[in-house]
C-alpha cells in the first residue's frame, strides 16, 4: 500500500464520509470499487489512505477505518 495522503482536519461544513474504528491488525477491509469516500469534499477510492491529526484512515465501503 502507498502511504497515506496528508490532509486537513476534517471540516463538519464539508462532505466527509463516516469515520469508523480503529481496527484490529487481524481485521481485513473489504473494497468496493463503486463506493466512494469523501474527506473534506475530496473524492477518494476504495483501499486510498489519508492522514490526519497523527492517524491513518483507510477508505472502505464508503466509511473511513483507522488503520
Amino acid at each position: 500500500m502507498s502511504d497515506p495522503k496528508p490532509v486537513d482536519a476534517a471540516d463538519p461544513s464539508r462532505k466527509t464520509s463516516e469515520i469508523t474504528g480503529p481496527v484490529d491488525d487481524d481485521a481485513t477491509v473489504l473494497t468496493n470499487a463503486s463506493i466512494k469516500c469523501y474527506w473534506n469534499d475530496a473524492e477518494f477510492e476504495s483501499g486510498d489512505r489519508v492522514a490526519a491529526d497523527g492517524k491513518c484512515y483507510e477508505c472502505s465501503n464508503g466509511k473511513w477505518v483507522e488503520v
